[in-house]
């Protein structure tokens, strides 16, 4: 769990501010090395809870980069939405058009500002990383908590919106092991308390279940203990149960997100090894291509020996 002080809520957002500030091939030994000086620092939980922290994908980081850089933006992408979802909501149609340029040259700025992120980065973003910044930025535009989800800056993947509902925010952004978003979404609603262990159950069509009739018997008092004790023993075996399947769906959860880690490595390093193949094949091209100059080159000269040598014998012979 987090930390309930506010040093402690303090140093976990400082930690993840620094952490999703490098670009995404950094972000692994950013996180192990924050990890590892939580720790020689006494701190388990911050320990724990940036070691569950997701490396964002090329766009999510985009959208990212793009709201440190540019904090201007988001005031602009709320003010924005707010009008969109209101006249949406009237039904208002000629808002919704005059609304429309805004958003696009919103939309563009974004998009051309990503893309010089990732150019700065020595990474410059696809027309399909392109295409997801801007499924993002409508996301955001659709609903205040995708919205607010987009300024915490701590996206992990891109998002998107269907034209109906709410926009899908699972595993989209950081999450604390509680699942509340770091004092940025509004921490989703708790379910209601479960009934206290041991509190009588109403039993429907038993009436007076409190009154003490004087003709109740021994045994039937040893009865009604009975069945709270087992009630009660049921009560502790559910709650062992939930007990032992809450912590096997976190590592569960830890397991997925390092091996999410791990396909995340794989794909950047093929994506490295495919632009060195790609650079290798051009280079070979060029050196086939100089190999059969060279070649021809070699076949003109020699023929030009030839000629040279029928020369210098003809030349010898005598007359």
């Amino acid at each position: 769990m987090v930390p309930s002080d506010d040093s402690g809520a303090a140093a976990l957002a400082t930690a993840l501010a620094q952490l999703y500030a490098v670009a995404p091939d950094e972000f692994v030994a950013t996180r192990t090395r924050l990890v590892q000086e939580a720790k020689a620092a006494g701190d388990a939980a911050l320990a724990k809870e940036l070691g569950r922290a997701r490396r964002p994908t090329v766009a999510a980081w985009a959208v990212n980069t793009v709201l440190r850089e540019h904090p201007e933006h988001a005031e602009r992408l709320q003010a924005l939405g707010q009008r969109m979802r209101a006249a949406q909501a009237q039904l208002d149609a000629a808002a919704m058009t005059e609304l429309r340029s805004e958003r696009d040259l919103l939309l563009g700025t974004w998009a051309d500002d990503a893309d010089a992120a990732g150019r700065r980065a020595g990474r410059p973003l696809t027309p399909a990383v392109g295409e997801e910044v801007r499924a993002t930025l409508i996301a955001a535009l659709a609903g205040e908590e995708a919205t607010q989800a987009v300024l915490s800056g701590h996206l992990t993947r891109a998002l998107r919106y269907s034209g109906f509902g709410e926009v899908d925010l699972s595993e989209a952004v950081v999450r604390t092991s509680s699942g509340a978003v770091l004092s940025v979404v509004p921490a989703a609603a708790q379910d209601e308390p479960a009934a206290e262990a041991g509190a009588p159950e109403a039993k429907p069509g038993r009436k007076g279940t409190e009154r003490h009739t004087s003709d109740r018997t021994a045994a039937e008092d040893e009865a009604a203990a009975a069945r709270k004790a087992a009630d009660r023993e049921r009560v502790d075996a559910a709650r062992e149960a939930h007990a032992a399947a809450v912590e096997a769906a976190k590592e569960a959860g830890l397991a997925l997100d390092q091996a999410r880690d791990r396909a995340d490595e794989t794909r950047w390093r093929v994506e490295e090894l495919e632009g060195q193949l790609k650079q290798a094949r051009a280079e070979h091209r060029a050196a086939e291509q100089a190999a059969t100059e060279a070649a021809r080159a070699r076949r003109s000269a020699e023929v030009e020996v030839a000629r040279a040598d029928k020369a210098l014998r003809d030349a010898r012979r005598p007359d």
